[in-house]
């Protein structure tokens, strides 16, 4: 498979925690055909009922179904969401797996599923807008029906700590301590999948070299194929619904072979959102069209520049006419409370203001520095703009 053959990208966007074959909205070079590629999967548009009806019939035999998504994408999330309420109605047991949050923060969300914690709290113990940074409110329905129907979500990612360093200097740089937190039977990948890696590696080289790079894709997938096995081994009933880039996943490589492997059989089924992809057999089971979404609403914003400081959440600059400025509050002064939330640092900030919209009023109090006086705690009523 030449590098031609390979998928091309021609946007990348940034982010720690996902790799840019699966993130930005600038559209794909689609792969041809891997070697011994399946037969061509079937098209099925879940607006229609009976689609949906007939892509959950076919799973009957099936662990795993593992959804591909380009993360930015709301009409992706939002199919998922579909199988997994048919899912839920047809299954008496399923789990929906997720690349979005690292394994050393599962408790929390089983608290959170639990209802032991709410969903800002969650969000904050796991520090998910710290790791993923993709908007929450495209995955905010499918954890809340989780949630409203006790259905277990995992988190199947590696944490970033080890992930960076393996993709910086590779498994050898692991200390002993950590290797006990990956999976000791981690595999080495088919040339296909090597071959997209390495499009992807020379249009936005990640890490030292190439093999550091290819190490830790290796682990990002054997990790979540961990996870994923371990809690399927120990739940024989249960269909796990897998929520993860299409990188991970496309012709059956990465996680459901790893996973695969782990069963000891063919278990995953692959569905990759996307009508384009139809065009290329083997890529997945089933191709997902994807509806035309009228995307998420609009944001209310403070209209500040903001940093994380030894003293909490410095506001560094203002917007012209912005919603804190017009109410009174400065750059220097310090973030305190959200409509009484504490916050030390952006990304709590993020958990409390993740769902706020313009016209919404916001109560912020701020540590105000005075150069011959004590410092001031001030409350503003900021209307979001």
């Amino acid at each position: 498979m030449t590098i031609r053959h390979a998928l091309f990208l021609t946007l990348a966007v940034g982010c720690t925690s996902c790799d840019t074959l699966e993130h930005g909205r600038g559209g794909f070079q689609l792969p041809v055909p891997a070697s011994g590629a399946r037969i061509r999967p079937g098209t099925f548009d879940l607006g229609d009922p009976r689609k949906v009806d007939e892509l959950t019939g076919k799973l009957a035999e099936k662990r795993a179904l593992f959804i591909g998504e380009v993360h930015d994408q709301p009409e992706h999330h939002q199919n998922q969401l579909r199988l997994i309420q048919n899912l839920h109605a047809r299954y008496p047991y399923i789990a929906i797996g997720v690349e979005y949050f690292q394994q050393p923060f599962q408790s929390h969300l089983n608290d959170y599923i639990a209802g032991y914690i709410d969903e800002r709290e969650m969000l904050i113990r796991t520090e998910y807008f710290k790791r993923w940074k993709i908007d929450y409110r495209m995955l905010q329905p499918i954890l809340g029906f989780a949630r409203d129907n006790h259905i277990p979500v995992l988190a199947l990612n590696i944490s970033d700590e080890i992930h960076h360093k393996v993709f910086n200097g590779g498994l050898n740089s692991l200390t002993p301590e950590e290797r006990t937190r990956i999976p000791d039977d981690i595999q080495p990948i088919g040339n296909d999948y090597r071959n997209r890696l390495k499009a992807i590696f020379n249009v936005h080289p990640e890490g030292n070299t190439f093999d550091t790079f290819v190490e830790g894709q290796q682990l990002w997938d054997e990790a979540m194929a961990d996870v994923a096995a371990n809690y399927l081994k120990e739940h024989p009933q249960t269909l796990l619904v897998v929520l993860t880039g299409l990188g991970h996943m496309m012709y059956g490589d990465g996680i459901p072979r790893a996973l695969d492997r782990r069963l000891g059989g063919r278990y995953s089924a692959v569905a990759i959102n996307g009508k384009q992809f139809g065009e290329y057999p083997g890529i997945a089971d089933f191709i997902l069209a994807t509806p035309v979404g009228t995307g998420l609403p609009k944001p209310g914003k403070l209209g500040i520049s903001i940093e994380d400081g030894s003293n909490g959440v410095l506001i560094t600059n203002l917007l012209s006419g912005s919603a804190a400025k017009s109410a009174g509050i400065d750059a220097g002064d310090h973030i305190v409370t959200l409509d009484g939330i504490k916050v030390s640092n952006i990304a709590e900030m993020k958990a409390v203001m993740f769902d706020k919209r313009p016209g919404d009023i916001l109560h912020v109090t701020v540590r105000r520095e005075r150069l011959l006086a004590e410092d001031q705690e001030l409350l503003f009523e900021v209307t979001l703009r």
